[in-house]
């Protein structure tokens, strides 16, 4: 055990001079990130890591504590996670000796919600307690435990959100969320990156935490609502994702309801097991397919710091739950009553030492189901066998980044050094081959595999009941790539691949006498596209399909004629990138469009949306310039002069026209664009904009315009039509310019979309006549048959492009970037003659 220093160390409060946890204080992060370094200095048992910075530069740290001991061996006891996260060779007896040895690693991560404050309140709190020992239950855990304590998942939120706290206390908007998001590009969407690993703060956290130690247990504080139960905890709901391991599912009921018992016990009210939350979705739960559990708290809330004073018969239903009944999921039930931070983190604190307790006292049971469940990953029997990346797709490098993404998951990607045949079908050298018996085929299956989500209702015949998150995830269904699961055993030669090489950019063709040719498939084509417009160079597409040395190359070919310089700049772009770009040397005469370049602005709403900020994160990564405007640079007018195209990302009508109230949120943040910004939209289209809405902004375009366009599914019952997050089918044109580069039949992510009727306009894509689902869930489909998903409609001297699709959902959507890429660059192509 690792010794206390009562006397000589001093607590949050003490060394802050600020009481941590009272009405209407908070610690900011620099504070926090002060307080775990000289905690560290002074504690034997605790040391700090920083593992990077954040998004916005700010240390991104991990608090180690366990005892002495056992921080003298930390590279030991990783090593022993490592051994048994992948058991193969190990014989049986000494699997027994390592996890005689072993530690119950938990990873307690706090306040990836940056307005859900307790917890990284807590954090500091927390460890000082476990520094100086003042719980009796301290030695049992610090010997048996190694906790790596996350302060916060989002530092750059934290200091946004107790900056505005401060600016408003003793204002009437005291208490408010601030009015742009907590994270740079994901705000509340944060949470939902832990399988695509978009984010700065996911991949640290991934790489340096998880990959390295693979905890048993993984504790993920956050709040809720204020008017719900005081805390959830669990069992989960169902459906579960059936590709977790039923031991998890048991072991985190076991562990939920153990915590819960521990708060009931201490007279805490309100606190509800197997309600409201559901562990289907990946996006939220990493380590249920590596091996551990995901403990999710939900407290409730109140207003950031402020305390919050509620009757009993305020209390709301939540998402089928109600908090004023006892049941034997919430036996004690909260009369009501003034809610404060200091109970926020009080409940959090019980919960923490009872999980830790938990973990500590059963260490053996944890680091033995951790070995058998990675014993069971690679010891499956059961089809599917594998899924196989064929190499030849069309969009090469959306294929390497999956196989990026599973290598950053750790899972193990093989390739085919000589043909082979599964399931009667015959692969050549060179295919992508990921078994499924290995330690984390969990995590890949639950990637590669098409969703099929229960029909699951409020009662028989019922509404839907909805799920927490999303029905549906499927890798290849949303970036376009080509996928095949294997479900027969079959034989071949395959090799480990260690790092999975990205494609190799080249030039290909004779002397390039006339310009190149780029494809409009790929994704990438447009950084590529974007740096040459940038540097000053012609970029023409093409209206038809042309045939070049004997190839046929679709509409919406890039062509990019011979220019001083571009055989310089050209090939180390291209080899940057991943491209493969055509040469040409013949003339080509072809009717198409010059592109020029696209002065872009970006809608920021003060009702923030994470839709925006995806939206900015995705045109960043593909290099299109941009400026952001918020209500008053709308309404002040004459957007023509300054901008080609506008993005009005998804938001309600509501949400986008009225904005906040005044009731909550100072003049400069109210109001929305009103009519006065509709008008000057107006006006910016009849003035040759183009203004491109996203998913549920289509809906406002269509009121404040008139447009001959109706939303189909506006007002629709959800017991009629409800589809809250799947993947469908999609027809498209490819001759279309808001189509080029697609397929005819495409996949597209809807979440709770629009769908439309078309009186006039140009449809770019529409729903089949059947069948539209390809995986999650859908009631009433019927619904969009033949519907329009992707519509132009021309207005004046511009245009109005309505996405009615999130085509770029959560950087995830990759396969349809480019139906917002194309409507950008639609608004500055300019017919011509290519020569």
């Amino acid at each position: 055990m690792g010794a206390h220093l009562p006397v000589m160390t001093r607590s949050p409060t003490e060394y802050l001079g600020i009481p941590l946890g009272e009405d209407r204080v908070l610690a900011d992060w620099p504070q926090i990130v002060d307080y775990f370094r000289y905690l560290a200095s002074v504690a034997p048992c605790v040391r700090v890591r920083e593992l990077g910075r954040s998004t916005g530069g700010n240390p991104f740290i991990v608090a180690i504590i366990s005892s002495e001991d056992n921080l003298n061996r930390l590279d030991h006891y990783r090593w022993i996670q490592q051994r048994l996260a992948d058991p193969r060779g190990l014989e049986p007896a000494d699997a027994e000796q390592l996890i005689a040895q072993g530690r119950t690693v938990v990873l307690m991560t706090c306040g990836i919600h940056a307005t859900e404050v307790a917890a990284t309140q807590l954090s500091a709190e927390l460890a000082y307690e476990l520094a100086v020992g003042s719980d009796p239950r301290t030695p049992e855990i610090l010997e048996n435990v190694i906790l790596l304590l996350v302060p916060s998942l989002n530092p750059d939120g934290l200091n946004l959100v107790v900056d505005w706290y401060r600016r408003t206390l003793d204002t009437p908007y005291e208490g408010t969320n601030p009015p742009e998001l907590y994270h740079k590009y994901c705000g509340h969407d944060n949470n939902r990156d832990w399988f695509m690993f978009t984010q700065v703060e996911t991949r640290l956290t991934v790489e340096h935490l998880h990959n390295a130690w693979h905890p048993q247990i993984v504790y993920d504080l956050h709040q809720m609502a204020v008017n719900g139960p005081r805390m959830f905890l669990p069992p989960y709901i169902d459906p579960i994702d059936p590709n977790v391991d039923p031991i998890l599912v048991q072991q985190s009921s076991a562990l939920g309801l153990a915590m819960a018992a521990e708060l009931t016990a201490r007279g805490k009210a309100g606190v509800v097991t197997n309600a409201i939350f559901d562990a289907y979705s990946p996006s939220r739960a990493y380590q249920h397919y590596h091996g551990g559990v995901r403990i999710l708290s939900e407290a409730a809330s109140c207003r950031i710091a402020s305390p919050v004073t509620l009757k009993f018969e305020e209390l709301s239903e939540i998402f089928g739950f109600d908090p004023k009944v006892a049941s034997w999921n919430h036996p004690l039930v909260w009369r009501g009553g003034t809610w404060r931070l200091r109970d926020v983190m009080d409940y959090q604190k019980i919960a923490t030492y009872a999980l830790l307790t938990h973990a500590a006292r059963n260490r053996r049971e944890w680091v033995r189901n951790f070995y058998l469940v990675s014993k069971r990953a690679i010891e499956r029997t059961d089809p599917p066998y594998a899924f196989i990346i064929p190499p030849d797709q069309p969009d090469p490098i959306l294929a390497f980044e999956l196989l990026e993404i599973l290598e950053f998951a750790q899972v193990e990607i093989y390739r085919a050094k000589a043909a082979f045949e599964a399931d009667r079908t015959t692969y050549p050298a060179g295919t992508w081959v990921i078994p499924l018996a290995q330690p984390y085929g969990a995590f890949a299956k639950t990637m590669l595999e098409a969703q099929r989500y229960p029909d699951l209702r409020q009662y028989p015949g019922g509404p839907p009941k909805p799920p927490y998150d999303l029905p549906a995830h499927s890798l290849p269904l949303q970036m376009g790539v080509n996928v095949v699961q294997v479900e027969q055993p079959f034989t071949a030669e395959l090799m480990r691949v260690e790092k999975v090489p990205r494609p190799v950019g080249c030039i290909k063709g004779g002397p390039a006498t006339r310009g190149y040719l780029l494809p409009p498939a790929v994704k990438a084509t447009a950084i590529v596209v974007n740096r040459l417009l940038a540097a000053g160079y012609r970029v023409w597409r093409t209206r038809r399909p042309v045939v070049v040395d004997g190839e046929e190359l679709p509409p919406g070919t890039w062509v990019v004629p011979q220019a001083p310089g571009l055989e310089q700049v050209l090939p180390p772009l291209v080899s940057e990138v991943g491209l493969t770009v055509q040469t040409l040397a013949g003339t080509l005469e072809v009717e198409g469009y010059e592109v020029r370049p696209a002065r872009l602005g970006i809608y920021k709403s003060w009702r923030p949306t994470t839709d925006e900020g995806w939206t900015r994160f995705v045109l960043e990564r593909y290099e299109f310039p941009y400026r952001t405007l918020v209500d008053q640079d709308i309404r002040r007018g004459r957007l023509r002069a300054e901008f080609d195209a506008i993005i009005l990302p998804s938001q309600s009508a509501r949400g986008i026209i009225q904005g906040n109230s005044p009731r909550e949120y100072p003049p400069e943040y109210c109001g929305g664009l009103g009519e006065p910004g509709l008008s000057a939209l107006r006006d910016f289209v009849a003035a040759g904009g183009t203004l491109i809405a996203l998913d549920r902004a289509c809906d406002a375009v269509i009121q404040g315009f008139w447009l001959p366009v109706r939303n189909v599914l506006q007002g629709v019952k959800s017991d009629r039509f409800y589809c809250p997050g799947s993947i469908l089918r999609i027809l498209v044109d490819p001759t279309h310019p808001v189509g080029y580069g697609y397929r005819r039949e495409e996949a597209g992510m809807f979440v709770n979309s629009p769908a439309f009727e078309v009186q006039q306009g140009t449809v770019v894509a529409h729903y089949p006549f059947a069948n539209p689902l390809l995986a999650g869930w859908i009631l009433g489909p019927e619904h969009l048959f033949n519907r329009a998903a992707i519509v132009e409609v021309p207005l004046g001297k511009g245009r109005v492009i309505l996405l009615g699709l999130p085509v770029q959902f959560r950087a995830q959507a990759r396969g349809t970037y480019n139906f917002l890429f194309n409507s950008i660059y639609r608004a500055t192509s300019i017919p011509a003659v290519i020569h």
